[in-house]
């Protein structure tokens, strides 16, 4: 029994390891809040919205979550320190409503609707811009995959 208990926690201490580790690089892209620029990493794929902003140590320049169609989603903050409002963005590229999330909290966050994207920027940064639900938002620029 504690050859396998402590085999278990080796597999588990390994796989966290890994995680950190081989973690993925984003495309950069600018986009635009209302008459906002800001730049922004870009998490356009499966595995890139997974990492997310995971072991990040800061919040800036933010992260786009872009999907090809519409969908629900949810989000977590797992592996995530900084406090962060997340905007989710509607299938005409507006702001439907924004949330907060807290540093590590697990708790699922849904997007309530179908969206094409999330929009997670440092906590207060949509309100310090005066940006907020119906805010217009426009992907002006995105560089090729790495």
């Amino acid at each position: 029994m504690k050859a396998w208990l402590l085999s278990f926690c080796l597999l588990l201490t390994s796989c966290a390891a890994i995680t950190q580790t081989t973690l993925l690089t984003f495309p950069a892209a600018r986009l635009q809040l209302d008459s906002v620029t800001v730049p922004v990493q870009l998490a356009n794929t499966p595995a890139l919205r997974a990492q997310g902003l995971m072991f990040q140590q800061q919040a800036q320049p933010g992260m786009l979550l872009l999907y090809t169609e519409p969908q629900a989603i949810s989000l977590w903050m797992r592996n995530t320190s900084m406090p962060l409002d997340v905007a989710f963005i509607t299938a005409d590229w507006t702001i439907h409503h924004i949330r907060q999330l807290q540093p590590f909290d697990e708790t699922p966050v849904p997007s309530e609707i179908a969206i094409i994207a999330a929009l997670e920027m440092p906590q207060g940064w949509f309100a310090a811009q005066n940006l907020g639900k119906g805010s217009t938002v426009r992907l002006l620029a995105a560089e090729a995959q790495p």
